[in-house]
């Protein structure tokens, strides 16, 4: 079966085994010991689910923190940002005025060039030409002193440009190195950003999960709730009429097919949760796959009832055991036939072994056509092999 576990039958036929009058008070309270069993599942399955909620809200609550944390780094990085670009505009600056400044250098020094050269073409700064085209001695030294004069205000405008330049440049790698190290802290803080929003992402993703799990186990818990009020109220319509159950004692088989799934603990999650498994679930019966439709016998003669198991959360879909079947043996036996497409005895009605009770389908919590078959003795699920033949 792949579905939740029938405590509701297995319950019902506790009291549903051919025994006399006088011990049914025995028996309602043995019944009323299994309902207390699912009662303490039930407890289990709420105490799993606060927990799943609380790991919910510690997630949730991770990622709302998470989210502060983006929206400071986020903060932090325009702040930074911001001063990148400042120092990105002087760098700027720095390169024009350099460039400025390496002009005005090259632009005097060629001035300068020209000058010599035309003078030293024209001939006009002979030696002997001043010398001699000097009206006197004294003018022959202002003559040489203006020349001095313009040949050292020329070197001390170059001299005067090449330090304004050193300036500019040395400020330009100034600007280029804090331009570098702000750079740094951009990026550090964008890595910084990106590990918060991995981190984001991964604890969404498991906050998503963890609810999943949550719902499913709310369904179930559901499901079980809706299955021992389906108990209490089978109990008070079987007991009457299990009473006369005539059964053989030995089963047959209810279905030709294949087995592809047998009794015990499985990993399969949606069965019945059941601590005691290494994957915290049981299959309470054996799966016999065969064609969709083909005929449900009964394994031993009893009383049959038809049930019809709805979805908690609606009824417009079927859930557990869809359309399924019990069967009231004597001595305490009761069988289970879970998924039918349909059935083929009327409630209540009494049957004989290898009867057609019903037909294989696939309703309910089930992957495909297949019947799930289940045994029970005075309320407890026992390996259905051990009493086939």
């Amino acid at each position: 079966m792949k579905g939740l576990r029938l405590p509701a039958a297995i319950l019902v036929l506790v009291l549903l085994i051919g025994v006399m009058p006088s011990d049914l008070g025995d028996l309602i309270n043995n019944t009323q010991g299994q309902l207390n069993g699912i009662n303490g599942k039930i407890g289990q399955m709420q105490t799993e689910l606060g927990k799943l909620a609380a790991e919910d809200r510690a997630l949730k609550a991770q990622i709302v923190a998470l989210d502060s944390q983006l929206v400071a780094v986020a903060n932090q990085i325009r702040e930074e940002q911001g001063k990148l670009q400042v120092l990105n505009d002087q760098v700027d600056a720095a390169k024009v005025q350099l460039a400025q400044k390496e002009a005005e250098l090259a632009d005097h020094i060629a001035q300068m060039g020209a000058r010599m050269r035309h003078l030293y073409k024209s001939g006009s700064i002979s030696g002997v030409e001043l010398v001699f085209s000097a009206v006197n001695f004294v003018d022959l030294l202002n003559r040489a002193l203006f020349f001095a004069d313009i040949v050292r205000e020329d070197n001390r405008q170059v001299d005067q440009l090449r330090l304004e330049r050193r300036v500019v440049a040395g400020l330009k790698a100034d600007l280029e190195v804090k331009q570098h190290e702000q750079a740094a802290v951009v990026a550090s803080i964008r890595q910084q950003q990106a590990q918060l929003q991995s981190m984001r992402v991964q604890q969404a993703a498991a906050q998503q999960r963890v609810a999943v799990v949550e719902a499913l186990v709310q369904r179930e818990l559901d499901a079980m709730e809706a299955q021992r009020a389906a108990v209490r109220q089978q109990l008070q319509e079987l007991v009457a009429e299990s009473l006369g159950a005539h059964s053989s004692g030995h089963f047959m088989w209810p279905l030709e097919g294949v087995l592809t799934q047998g009794f015990g603990c499985t990993s399969y999650p949606f069965e019945p949760y059941e601590p005691s498994c290494p994957y915290r679930h049981f299959h309470s019966g054996i799966d016999i796959a065969a064609d969709w439709g083909s005929a449900v016998r009964a394994a031993d003669g009893g009383f049959v009832h038809n049930f019809t198991m709805t979805c908690s959360w609606t009824s417009a879909y079927l859930c557990g055991y869809g359309h399924y079947i019990i069967i009231v043996h004597a001595n305490g036996f009761a069988t289970l036939y879970g998924h039918l497409s349909n059935y083929a005895q009327a409630n209540g009605s009494e049957v004989v072994k290898g009867e057609v009770i019903g037909y294989e389908g696939s309703t309910g919590n089930s992957t495909g056509a297949h019947l799930h078959f289940e045994i029970d003795i005075n309320g407890t699920p026992v390996n259905p092999l051990i009493y086939l033949p």
